[in-house]
């Protein structure tokens, strides 16, 4: 896929989950698109089990986070959860 259509997909998902994902732009290379792509297209009911693993790992960032709000949502945390779990499952 060439960077435009990854963005066009990017922000059709945006839309699509009522999520804005902070940092990824047109500049951003094609392999954080994909992350962000691949991180909007994850299912919620996956995220909040990536939440468990990371309040596992990593106690107080974890507890942060699920007491800032629905992560699911957020500009930042949505796709911090998704890649820090992803690294400790790895």
């Amino acid at each position: 896929m060439t960077k435009a259509e990854l963005m066009k997909k990017f922000d059709e998902l945006q839309k699509e989950k009522n999520c804005k994902i902070e940092g990824i732009y047109w500049n951003s290379r094609k392999s954080e698109i994909e992350n962000a792509i691949n991180c909007l297209e994850c299912p919620d009911d996956i995220l909040d089990k990536y939440l468990i693993v990371v309040l596992l790992k990593y106690k107080n960032i974890g507890e942060a986070i699920a007491n800032n709000g629905d992560f699911k949502h957020h500009q930042h945390n949505r796709l911090y959860i998704f890649n820090t779990a992803r690294k400790i499952l790895a």
